[in-house]
């Protein structure tokens, strides 16, 4: 589709669902939606929006279960010209009176009940519905330009202080274009997404496959391999997003196979650190016709693809460089460094986010410097220009004076038979400055002495753990990303 004419969402979609009509465009339990019904509802509620005090510039918090209802109200906060803040439904009202100060949010919309709490709420419930329903499905009045705000992006907060990074209705929409075309979603597709669309990436592939004119299946947020299996096969989806925990879930289903395990999965993106390069090669064989790993944050959108004979032959890496995205690894100078060399990584992309929001009054590794988007990541680039990330920059175990990255650590401990899967960090040690602590998870018995015996092997010496704790599970987020901060304070 040509959207050279369309500044906004709210226009794209309008194009959208006049072109695919009665094509069913989100599928969630019982629930459906074509194209023409979700804008049409959409305006209904961005009028009902309006009568409680909703108006243009304003930031609303989007806070709801079902991702029907979440993108609705997205799209109906685009069409009043407001700003969408979309916000993990399962966090606490605490936390959101937080967001709501931080992030200057005028109202929140939620589900549940508007007790105890020091924030404006739009409750999302029956009695909501039915003012919604009265409504008039003409679009709301008013305009906004391409450069105007779209989203406040949330980063998944596994530090618990989230960094909120601003897209505009521009940056927004070429990111959709950049999605559909590194996938090469499939016309007549039929994506599943398992998040809520609190996350960022969930939520530009659901744009971007209804962008494609394809069904969109919600499925509840789970790390269940076994439902979401039965749900690959039953609906035969041709794309679906997951994190990488769930990959491993997923292989474990599958077994060892001659052929793979969805045949109608056209493509199984993935992204994000944790995955073993042997884990890639067997998700390439055992799962789907195609197998793709990125590397891609809240701040920059897609840097690098891992996909097709490059995940048999550089399965080790985050894939090859796009050609639309400018990536150096940097000192802390900013002096760029040699190929191979590990610094910090840092980008340029035309749908990147345009700035942080309320960046002064934050510490933390991401930001924008003069154009350039630092990601927070320590990484290095080798001479064909494919990227590996060793670790995020809070995450670095400073010992001895040397930078240490956990997932050097990790990837050597998670070869040692046993191990299903294992995170270090490092603690304060009065003379080394921070010794390393590796909690690991296994599938038979294993003993500490034996887990540092095989250190001794796969790590040089200054980066073996001194200690080895072992867990059912590892803590993770809601997006699967390992919660160090709680492993530390394990061992306080």
């Amino acid at each position: 589709m040509d959207t050279s004419t369309h500044s906004t969402i709210s226009d794209l979609f309008y194009g959208i669902s006049r072109r695919y009509a009665n094509r069913t465009a989100l599928i969630e339990g019982d629930n459906k939606l074509s194209f023409n019904d979700l804008t049409d509802y959409s305006s209904k509620v961005a009028h009902q929006f309006a009568e409680s005090g909703i108006k243009a510039g304003d930031h609303v918090g989007v806070a709801l279960r079902h991702n029907i209802s979440s993108l609705t109200s997205m799209l109906a906060i685009w069409k009043l010209n407001a700003v969408a803040v979309p916000i993990d439904f399962r966090i606490r009202p605490s936390d959101r009176e937080k967001y709501a100060n931080e992030f200057d949010l005028t109202i929140i919309v939620q589900d549940g009940a508007a007790a105890n709490i020091n924030y404006r709420v739009i409750i999302w419930n029956e009695e909501f519905e039915s003012k919604v329903a009265k409504q008039s499905i003409a679009p709301p009045s008013g305009h906004c330009g391409s450069v105007h705000p779209a989203t406040i992006s949330l980063t998944s907060g596994t530090t618990g202080r989230p960094i909120g990074f601003v897209q505009s209705h521009k940056a927004l929409i070429l990111r959709m274009l950049a999605y559909s075309q590194e996938c090469s979603y499939p016309v007549d597709g039929r994506a599943l997404m398992t998040f809520p669309l609190s996350f960022s990436a969930s939520r530009n592939h659901t744009l971007a496959q209804l962008l494609r004119g394809n069904t969109v299946y919600f499925h509840p947020p789970t790390f269940s391999a076994k439902e979401i299996s039965e749900r690959l096969i039953k609906e035969r989806i041709t794309f679906i997003f997951v994190v990488p925990a769930l990959v491993k879930q997923l292989l474990e289903v599958a077994g060892h196979r001659e052929t793979p395990m969805f045949p109608d999965l056209k493509l199984l993106y993935t992204g994000g650190a944790g995955m073993l390069a042997e884990e890639k090669i067997k998700a390439q064989k055992n799962l789907t016709l195609e197998f793709l790993h990125c590397f891609s944050t809240s701040l920059t959108g897609t840097v690098s693809v891992l996909v097709g004979n490059d995940v048999l032959t550089h399965a080790d890496t985050e894939g090859r460089i796009l050609g639309s995205v400018w990536v150096q690894i940097v000192d802390e100078s900013g002096n760029e460094l040699p190929d191979n060399q590990i610094g910090m990584v840092r980008c340029r992309s035309p749908n990147a986010s345009e700035t942080v929001y309320n960046e002064g009054s934050r510490v933390a590794g991401d930001r924008i410097v003069e154009g350039w988007g630092y990601t927070g990541d320590f990484g290095r680039i080798d001479a064909d220009g494919f990227l590996t990330i060793v670790g995020r920059s809070a995450d670095v175990i400073l010992r001895s004076g040397i930078n240490i990255y956990p997932a050097e650590i990790e990837v050597a401990i998670s070869s040692i038979d046993g191990v299903v899967s294992c995170a270090a960090v490092g603690i304060p040690h009065l003379v080394l400055g921070e010794e390393i602590v590796v909690f690991v998870v296994a599938n038979h018995t294993l003993t500490e002495d034996f887990v540092l015996a095989r250190a001794q092997v796969v790590l040089p010496a200054g980066k073996r753990p001194s200690r080895v704790l072992f867990l059912e599970e590892l803590p993770l987020n809601a997006n699967g990303k390992v919660l160090r901060k709680d492993l530390r304070e394990k061992l306080i």
